[in-house]
């Protein structure tokens, strides 16, 4: 009986095995595979670690060096923002004196007669002449 029951169970097994051979064959390669490289396995697991330190180590880097890229960057152009600030303030005040000089030779020529004028323009003609 147990006979029968055996013979049985191992015709279905070899039917079984016939249709899915690449079952047994991946567990037998994966246990010789694990007796045979554990260790290497972990070592390649430490290289594997490693591997990944050096990478982040590498892209702690790179993002520290743009960090200060761009704080130099943001540096200079504040600098330079000032600069322009401070000559465009300087220029202002030149404007509003010439400003100032031009409307009180406005008003000083106003106040003069024809004569007066012409000799003014005489001089400013023999000026530019030279």
């Amino acid at each position: 009986m147990y006979i029968l029951a055996i013979k049985t169970f191992l015709k279905k097994a070899w039917v079984w095995t016939k249709n899915y051979w690449y079952v047994p064959l991946g567990a037998l390669w994966t246990v010789v595979t694990w007796f045979f490289f554990r260790q290497k396995a972990a070592m390649l697991v430490d290289n594997f670690r490693e591997t990944q330190k050096s990478h982040r180590k590498e892209i702690d880097l790179i993002n520290k060096s743009k960090d200060e890229e761009v704080k130099s960057i943001t540096d200079k152009v504040s600098e330079h923002l000032e600069r322009d600030k401070s000559a465009e303030e300087k220029h202002k005040k030149e404007v509003e004196k010439t400003e100032k000089k031009v409307a009180a030779r406005a008003e000083e020529l106003r106040t003069k007669d024809n004569e007066e004028l012409a000799d003014e323009l005489k001089k400013v003609i023999k000026k530019r002449k030279r």
